[in-house]
């Protein structure tokens, strides 16, 4: 009787000791989950307005319907755009669209799903998308782009201009003509 229990006893530490084994060294230590949340912040505001100013002079003002701006990309994205690119002369160019981007660095900006801009002085395009360089003031214009300027009407997949719209550069199913296309 003394060794049956001898037995269980060293029967039962044996199948602990087993299984504190197994628990520790059988299986893999459990991988840390992968972050699947960004480490930027994103913010969102509705209904503003956003502008640059240089020297003390205006150069763009928009109204948007939101304004998204996350951490570390360096750009803000923009729904809803309704605003006015001044120039240096005085004129205006007015400006709508569905979207675009500001790049936070350079404040040079994008506006696409359907753009049309119209200076007050004669002028107007619409396009998928416009972006503008503000210190080269080269304005690129692609996707379906029509220009009408004076009596000239262009169209082109691609078209580049200053923001004067004096000079235009067509490329892609380029056709310019003298009335409305």
């Amino acid at each position: 009787m003394k060794n049956k229990g001898l037995l269980l006893i060293a029967g039962g530490i044996a199948i602990a000791a087993a299984i504190i084994a197994w628990l520790m060294f059988g299986g893999e230590a459990p991988k840390n989950p992968e972050n699947t949340a960004s480490n930027a912040v994103s913010a969102v505001v509705k209904n503003t307005t956003v502008s640059r100013e240089q020297d003390g002079r205006r150069l763009w003002e928009f109204s948007v319907e939101a304004l998204e701006s996350i951490s570390g990309s360096g750009e803000a994205v923009m729904k809803g755009v309704k605003g006015k690119i001044y120039r240096e002369d005085g004129s205006v160019i007015d400006v709508t669209a569905g979207g675009g981007k500001i790049n936070n660095d350079d404040k040079n900006f994008a506006l696409d799903r359907g753009v049309k801009a119209t200076l007050s002085t004669g002028g107007e395009i619409t396009a998928e998308e416009i972006s503008w360089n503000q210190k080269d003031d080269i304005i690129t214009a692609t996707g379906k782009v029509k220009v009408v300027k004076d009596e000239h009407t262009a169209l082109a997949d691609k078209i580049v201009t200053s923001s004067k719209f004096d000079h235009f550069k067509l490329s892609g199913h380029a056709e310019v003509q003298k009335g409305e296309l």
